[in-house]
């Protein structure tokens, strides 16, 4: 054993020495922490940080122009009939035209998300909708409006769903409802926004004002996006030639994590090869994918039955065209509020048992607006009850979607669900158009209005215990493993 010739003590037992081990330990520790790093457990265990209120924002703010933008037909709708000198039936065409767009537009952009990533397609969808929408506002005919309005779906379609995706990949695991229902807040506000300036608007510069503001502001927003928007960090990690990306932003959300040398760990990769769109139908994924199609296509029904023709259904009852649009907005409201609080709850609790007591909620509000004669007031405070059940339910099911399929489908399993439910809207749109065509009085469209609801709570109850027995499954074989 060698001893220290000066002092008698073995190498290293002095305190130059002891500091020395220290750092060289603490050394060891780093570069063992850059040597890998788990995408999801970096991205689910911190708290939140500037980094993901930024893009909590812009998701936020791409929502908001969505819903303004989306529900604009329905609060103009009256002012075309005035204008144009036709039937309401006649709009049927305008408004499903939309929603076919939507309903498309969905489909296409969750795959093409999936494979070249969120950021392209959001920023390309929301500057194709703004250009279609300012297209739309001097459209000479029914025919021309109703392929404008198909062209501004599609990429209506595409931003919606993909925003949703995005911060859903960003937010921490005990926050990711909250903030995917934060996020879809932005469709009500927009959608209210869109209520609350049609009377002043409409009034002052005529109904293709609203389609002006609704195509000028996304073109604008769509080049601040090309500045601030980022990939998603889970996308990067899946593709290794993008690795100097994912360093960039993973450093950007904590500082020094992440080098050259880091190798970034994806555990939620699915097992099987194959397209996303063919993944959906695997064995793993069917029946959630089953029930999460038909859970959301009945809530589109009801709500865009709704945001189709309510404003046209309330002046009907009697009341001026103003006091239409404020009572179709406050379901909007409504909807704010509820998304907030139903995010909350999700994450606090069963998310399965919230969506279906929301959803019992949605059903006994539809039959009190049906069986009561209303007043002003009493119907303005029915319907922002309503909105608060009905347009919050449409946001649970995204956040339930997100949170059941894996990184490489995740933009594709959330797009399709959106895509196949934007059918259901299409429906309502149409059945609203024949029921109103029908002479059916308001009353007896929101008696029928209770069925849909009635099919999405048995499936989101559905989806649940399905979950629960994925869920037990998954621990025996851990157990047993």
């Amino acid at each position: 054993m060698v001893y220290d010739a000066h002092i008698g003590k073995r190498p290293g037992d002095c305190p130059r020495d002891r500091q020395t081990r220290i750092a060289i330990s603490f050394s060891d520790v780093r570069r063992r922490s850059l040597a890998n790093l788990n995408i999801r457990e970096f991205l689910d265990n911190r708290t939140v940080g500037p980094f993901q209120w930024k893009i909590l924002l812009i998701c936020l703010t791409i929502l908001i122009l969505d819903g303004f933008d989306i529900v604009a037909m329905g609060f103009i709708a009256p002012a075309i009939v005035d204008d144009w000198g036709i039937t309401r039936e006649a709009l049927g065409p305008v408004l499903s035209a939309g929603l076919f767009g939507l309903a498309i537009g969905a489909l296409c952009g969750g795959p093409l998300a999936d494979r070249y990533g969120r950021r392209g397609v959001i920023i390309g969808s929301v500057f194709f909708f703004g250009v279609m929408s300012l297209a739309s506002a001097w459209a000479p005919n029914l025919t021309a409006l109703t392929i404008l309005r198909f062209l501004t779906g599609l990429g209506l379609g595409a931003s919606q769903p993909n925003a949703a995706t995005l911060i859903s990949e960003y937010a921490p695991k005990h926050r990711r409802a909250l903030f995917v229902t934060v996020v879809y807040c932005g469709f009500t506000v927009g959608a209210a926004l869109g209520g609350f300036l049609a009377t002043d608007l409409i009034a002052s510069y005529g109904w293709h004002s609203i389609l002006v503001v609704g195509g000028v502001v996304p073109m604008v927003f769509a080049l601040v996006l090309i500045l601030v928007l980022p990939e998603s960090a889970r996308f990067l990690a899946l593709r290794p030639e993008r690795k100097r990306d994912l360093i960039a932003i993973v450093n950007t959300i904590a500082p020094k994590a992440a080098n050259e040398r880091t190798a970034f760990i994806v555990d939620d990769k699915v097992d099987k090869k194959g397209s996303a769109i063919k993944l959906l139908g695997s064995k793993a994924h069917r029946n959630v994918t089953a029930l999460l199609w038909i859970g959301m296509f009945m809530n589109m029904l009801t709500v865009y039955l709704l945001n189709s023709w309510l404003p046209i259904m309330i002046k009907d009852q009697g009341f001026s065209l103003s006091d239409a649009a404020f009572i179709g907005a406050m379901m909007q409201v409504g909807g704010t509020l509820g998304n907030i609080l139903l995010g909350w709850e999700m994450d606090r609790w069963n998310p399965h048992r919230v969506m279906c007591v929301t959803l019992v909620g949605a059903a006994i509000v539809a039959l009190l607006i049906g069986t009561q004669a209303q007043s002003v007031n009493a119907l303005m405070i029915l319907i922002l009850i309503l909105g608060f059940f009905t347009n919050s339910a449409n946001t649970g099911w995204v956040a339930l979607a997100a949170s059941h399929y894996p990184t490489e489908m995740r933009a594709t399993g959330t797009s399709w669900m959106t895509g196949v439910s934007r059918f259901g809207a299409i429906f309502g749109a149409s059945v609203g158009a024949v029921l109103l065509g029908a002479h059916w009085s308001f009353g007896q469209v929101f008696m029928f209005l209770s069925v849909p609801i009635f099919i999405s709570i048995v499936a989101a109850y559905l989806k649940g215990r399905l979950s629960g027995r994925t869920t037990l499954q998954a621990n025996g074989e851990i157990a047993n493993a």
